[in-house]
């Protein structure tokens, strides 16, 4: 075989041919006799260049294919890492809203009785001044003035929250319902008791 043969072929492949690829091309030519110079070697070489090309194809799409799942990948890990952040930021924003809802029941409760202890207060201050300047005033005058309508509305706005808060303890089947349903219960008796000393 002629090195001219041998040389068109690697400047087509654009490499050197390996030993195997040069034993091969020597069967071709005997099997077929192919002279050196006959036409047949440019069909020869296109359909050589094409088993080439075809061989090193899977290397290729292999090597594309590799490149791809690893952009996909960093891609994937980027999402992934700021769906976790989200779900971080979310939780902790649902547990502060759950902690401010669980303990609202608790700042409601202590808020209205350091109101209803500041007006009683309040109260029995007036109420000593008024023993002190006129000597008459009984306790229960005290509550027609309009310190009376005032602890009365709030016992029963008290009452009111807590026969919520019971209902709804109740309705989650949490035995706390009972002392929300008993404190509620004296908040009404103690508001309308004091509603019937301010009416009187």
């Amino acid at each position: 075989m002629e090195k001219e043969i041998i040389s068109r072929m690697e400047k087509l492949l654009d490499r050197e041919l390996d030993t195997e690829e040069k034993e091969r091309l020597q069967r071709i030519q005997d099997t077929l006799q192919i002279a050196d110079n006959d036409a047949l070697w440019a069909v020869i070489s296109a359909m050589e260049y094409q088993r080439a090309y075809y061989e090193t194809l899977p290397e290729k799409i292999s090597s594309v294919t590799e490149k791809i799942l690893a952009e996909l990948s960093i891609a994937a890990e980027k999402e992934v890492r700021f769906a976790q952040s989200r779900l971080a930021e979310n939780v902790v924003k649902q547990v502060e809203k759950l902690s401010w809802k669980r303990h609202i029941h608790t700042w409601l409760a202590w808020g209205t009785a350091a109101l209803f202890l500041l007006l009683l207060y309040g109260s029995c201050l007036m109420w000593a001044g008024f023993c002190l300047g006129s000597g008459q005033v009984q306790p229960h005058d005290l509550l027609k003035m309009p310190v009376g309508f005032v602890l009365a509305a709030l016992c029963l706005c008290g009452g009111s929250v807590f026969g919520v808060v019971a209902a709804r303890a109740f309705a989650d089947m949490n035995r706390i319902w009972r002392k929300y349903f008993i404190v509620a219960g004296g908040c009404f008796i103690f508001g309308g008791a004091i509603s019937v000393l301010t009416l009187a």
